[in-house]
This record gives C-alpha cells, sequence and structure tokens, in this order.
C-alpha cells in the first residue's frame, strides 16, 4: 500500500447544484475523514490529462449546461480505463434541467426521465421526500436500511446496469429505479434521480445516507469490487446472525470507536498538511526568486552609481544569494525533524493503543503503514538537505 487516498474530483464547470464550498461541503467532510482527497474540478473543457490523477469525478446537477461531445468522450474512455463516475439529477430530469446527463449516462444502460417522483405514504414529511427502503444488497448498501432521496427524478435501466434502489408500489412512478449502477471495461458509474441525497441539511441528514455516501465512493475508487448478489446476500445473512452478539459490546466500543475516528482525522491531517507545505513551498519559492532578481537589480544600480556619481551606496548590506540557501536549508532542516518528532509520536502512541487491544489490527497496520510512508518520505526529504548544505558549505 503506497499510503495514496483515492482522489475526487466534484465537477464545477457545468453550473451545478452540489458544490463543494456549499451543497456538499458536509459531504465532502465525510469523504475526508473517510480517506478521501477531494477537490473541486473547475478545468473547462473536459480534457484527459486534467483527469489522470483521479480516480472518481461527480457532476452534482448540471443546470442549463450541457456537456459537449468531445467532453462526454473523454469521460466514457475514463470509466471505461478504470475510473469511477456519479452522476446526479433532480426532478423533471435532462428535460426540466436542461443538461444532457442521459447522454452519458445511456452509454451504460441508463437514463434519467423526465418525472417526479412522489410517495404519499412512506415519505419523510412530504411527498416529494420519499423514503426507499425497496434497496438490493450489494457492497455500496451494506449496512444501509432505507435512504432519504428528495426531490427526484426516476431512472431507467436496461442492458447491465443494475437498479439499486427503486420506488415502492404505491409511490408515483411505482416500482421505478431511483439509483443504479454499471460497470464499463476496468471502471464503475452510479446515477442517482437526485442530488439532494448527499446535500448538507438535506439528504445527508438521514443516517442510510451517510453510509450510502461512503459505501458509493468506495466502491466507484475500486476498494469494493463487483460482488455477485447472491454472494452478498449470504454475507449480509452472516452478518445478520452476529449482529444480535455485537450489540451486546455495542457500548463499550462506542468511545474506542470514536476515539479511532478522532486518530484516523489525525494521520489524514498529516497527509493534509503536506500538500498545504508543498504548495506554500512552491510559492515561497516564487517570492523568493523574485528577491533575488530585484537584489542583483539593486547591486547593479548601485556600482553604476558609485561609477558615475560618486556616491557609495551601501549594496552589500544585502546577504548574497549563498547565505540566502544556507540560511533556507537549514531552517527546512529544523522544521523537518520537528515532523519527524511529531510523527514518531503518533507511531508510539497507536503501538500503545495497539498492544492494550483497544485498536483493532486492521486499524492498526493501515495507521502505522501511513506513518512509516511518512517518516521515509521525510528522511528522504532530510538527506537531500543536508547534502545541499554541505555542498554550499564546500563551495564556500
Amino acid at each position: 500500500m503506497s499510503g495514496r487516498r483515492p482522489k475526487i474530483y466534484f465537477d464545477q464547470t457545468q453550473n451545478e447544484r452540489g458544490r463543494l464550498d456549499s451543497t456538499y461541503s458536509e459531504l465532502g467532510k465525510i469523504l475526508r475523514d473517510n480517506d478521501f482527497d477531494i477537490e473541486p474540478y473547475t478545468e473547462f473543457m473536459l480534457l484527459a490529462k486534467n483527469l489522470k490523477d483521479a480516480d472518481v469525478i461527480v457532476f452534482g446537477c448540471p443546470n442549463s449546461s450541457k456537456l459537449r461531445a468531445p467532453e462526454i468522450d473523454v469521460l466514457l474512455k475514463f470509466v471505461k480505463n478504470g475510473g469511477g463516475m456519479m452522476l446526479l439529477s433532480l426532478s423533471g430530469g435532462d428535460k426540466g434541467l436542461m443538461n444532457n446527463m442521459s447522454q452519458v449516462s445511456e452509454e451504460f444502460g441508463i437514463i434519467f426521465d423526465n418525472t417526479a417522483v412522489k410517495d404519499e405514504r412512506h415519505n419523510a414529511g412530504i411527498p416529494t421526500m420519499p423514503i426507499i427502503t425497496e434497496i438490493i444488497p450489494h457492497p455500496t448498501t451494506e449496512d444501509v436500511e432505507d435512504l432519504l432521496i428528495p426531490s427526484a427524478c426516476s431512472l431507467r435501466v436496461s442492458g447491465k446496469a443494475i437498479s439499486l434502489a427503486h420506488t415502492s408500489d404505491v409511490a408515483e412512478p411505482s416500482k421505478a429505479p431511483i439509483i443504479a449502477i454499471a460497470e464499463s471495461g476496468k471502471g464503475r458509474a452510479m446515477c442517482i434521480g437526485s442530488y439532494e441525497v448527499f446535500r448538507r441539511g438535506g439528504g445527508l441528514k438521514h443516517k442510510g445516507n451517510v453510509k450510502f455516501a461512503v459505501n458509493a465512493f468506495k466502491w466507484l475508487s475500486g476498494e469494493f469490487q463487483m460482488t455477485k448478489p447472491s454472494s452478498v446476500v449470504k454475507e449480509q445473512e452472516k452478518a445478520e446472525r452476529t449482529r444480535a452478539k455485537a450489540e451486546s459490546v455495542k457500548a463499550d466500543s462506542a468511545l474506542s470507536a470514536e476515539f479511532e475516528q478522532t486518530l484516523r482525522r489525525l494521520v489524514n491531517a498529516v497527509f493534509d498538511l503536506q500538500k498545504d507545505i508543498a504548495k506554500m513551498t512552491e510559492q515561497v519559492g516564487s517570492v523568493e526568486s523574485n528577491i533575488e532578481l530585484l537584489r542583483d537589480q539593486f547591486q547593479d544600480f548601485a556600482e553604476k552609481t558609485q561609477q558615475q556619481l560618486g556616491v557609495m551606496i551601501p549594496a552589500r548590506q544585502f546577504k548574497t544569494s549563498e547565505e540566502n540557501k544556507t540560511a533556507d536549508i537549514e531552517a527546512d532542516i529544523k522544521s523537518l525533524l520537528k515532523e519527524v518528532q511529531s510523527v514518531e509520536q503518533l507511531c508510539v502512541h497507536v503501538e500503545k493503543r495497539h498492544a492494550s487491544g483497544a485498536m483493532p489490527e486492521e486499524s492498526y497496520s493501515e495507521q502505522i503503514e501511513k506513518l512509516n510512508a511518512r517518516l521515509n518520505s521525510l528522511q528522504k526529504k532530510i538527506e537531500k538537505k543536508q547534502k545541499e548544505l554541505e555542498q554550499l558549505k564546500t563551495e564556500e
């Protein structure tokens, strides 16, 4: 395991209603807490080279915007080559929203219909907020008993596509697919009739939606492989038999689970901080380059002024570029050593938790692997900086 976390792009080029900075802000937090890298995609238009680092791309209900034919080709190839794609719509489907999501989804045997799902009997207060209980066993629906899917359109499913959830027999339209998935080549696609299923203050208020969100993105990123329904049913039956037994220790494990989640967030924060430091280092490098250019220009100006007017300008009060580089490298080494100390302290803490039996073996292995990978990376950076420092001192 390389320590790399799956990267999810949330497209922002099609005037989507589902946006990371607002409607999907809570979803973004949930996914980051579950070891995903989350970023908005803002590069218009869609190009294959811009998706090379992505594991999943999401279109959260484009509004009055249509993908171009070359962009659709890029997306289809992205999925075929192993990527995951999620398309979310709303009541009215393509026609109501004036987009062309079905032009993409039909390649997987799924169409967004021009319908408005209502259920007078099974809902969260109003008919347009149906509670969906007709859910088939699948890795994405594991431990999901029901879903809240507000303001949705229904789907049409054909070919190898699979309907994961459909409306009740008293809904309008009845027994209609509302979530569907398909595999193409090495990749996976998921279509949902409502983007509000993951909206902050909307669908995410429902417990089942939160669990489904994590499962869905794990499957789309390739962490869960497609499993035959019969196999999943057997696994769920086995889980049901052990669930009663697990309830007896649930209270004791609640505190431990909360601690593990906090520790996971802390480890993830180390990786996020690493990314932020890299960006800031790049920016600082640009500023230092400009300062060095200004220093050289001032030195040149000082020498010319002295020659022409006989006026002395103390230009040498500025540090040379070599002096600046030495100070910068020494500061970098000091900072890296502090980070090593922090990561080592985390390792000790994880080891103690595991030795006491408070941390499961799987969680322990995952956290230790990530922390060791970080320590190795830091050590290499320190060795590189020390070599640079020695070379500078030799040149002096």
